[in-house]
């Protein structure tokens, strides 16, 4: 994806309520998407939206966690190989996945569990209503790779990033807590960091071109980063590549 050019400002953030809806598994039609019953093969890994907000406060009792393990989140698994492979590298952390489509909630949980991966769970769920998932301050991480980048002007309100977002993602994440970005689409490198170049919140990390700009950050753990998985790279991620398309990273911390 190419960007516009434009200089890009931190858009105006809807509440949920101006959502117009509240998210519901009860929303799909199983009569016209078999994955709708089919996530209900990988019970419990694979959870319907009141089941995965019946867990709120209560994730790591429910992973088999200790008390002061991490846990942490990843927004849009999509088919599910950077969810198995950041597991894999935090095997100490418990992992949830938040997708709304049930299909990638299916293919995310049955990935795992192919890997023989077992303290994760992966909710039908929108990322605009973090709250309802997680309690303050019980997430120690957030990746989001690739958003939907709703290029035009009228679109921008779907956007991942804005202000709600992040009032949401201060309040679930722990202090010290980390929230790592990675997109192909460039315009999301200003809006980030206009987003989180405020007051509570400090850069870990931030390169425009990833695999070409900054060997050694595509390598290696930036300093002082806890959870850097940024090296890993997702199937999405490859093609873009393949392509010569530039991936931007960006990490940034919740401070006290």
């Amino acid at each position: 994806m190419v960007a516009s050019g434009r200089e890009t400002t931190v858009p105006e953030s809807p509440s949920p309520a101006e959502f117009g809806f509240v998210f519901s598994s009860s929303r799909g039609r199983a009569d016209q998407n078999p994955y709708v019953d089919k996530i209900r093969e990988y019970h419990p890994w694979a959870l319907p939206t009141d089941e995965g907000e019946e867990l709120r406060g209560e994730w790591r009792e429910a992973l088999g966690l200790e008390p002061g393990a991490p846990l942490l989140l990843e927004i849009g698994p999509g088919n599910g190989f950077f969810f198995r492979e950041v597991k894999q590298r935090f095997p100490e952390a418990g992992l949830v996945g938040l997708e709304i489509r049930f299909k990638r909630v299916w293919l995310t949980a049955r990935k795992a569990l192919n890997q023989g991966l077992n303290q994760f769970r992966v909710v039908h769920h929108h990322a605009a209503h973090l709250p309802r998932l997680f309690a303050p301050g019980e997430l120690d991480c957030v990746f989001a790779n690739h958003p939907d980048p709703w290029p035009k002007d009228r679109h921008h309100k779907h956007r991942l990033l804005n202000e709600h977002f992040r009032t949401n993602l201060a309040t679930c994440l722990a202090d010290g807590g980390e929230f790592w970005l990675k997109s192909d689409f460039a315009d999301y490198g200003p809006l980030a960091r206009g987003l989180f170049g405020t007051e509570g919140w400090e850069d870990i990390a931030f390169s425009p071109d990833l695999h070409r700009g900054n060997v050694p950050l595509a390598t290696q753990a930036p300093k002082g980063a806890r959870f850097w998985a940024a090296d890993l790279v997702t199937n999405y991620e490859q093609k873009h590549i393949d392509m010569g398309s530039r991936i931007l990273v960006g990490g940034w911390r919740k401070l006290a």
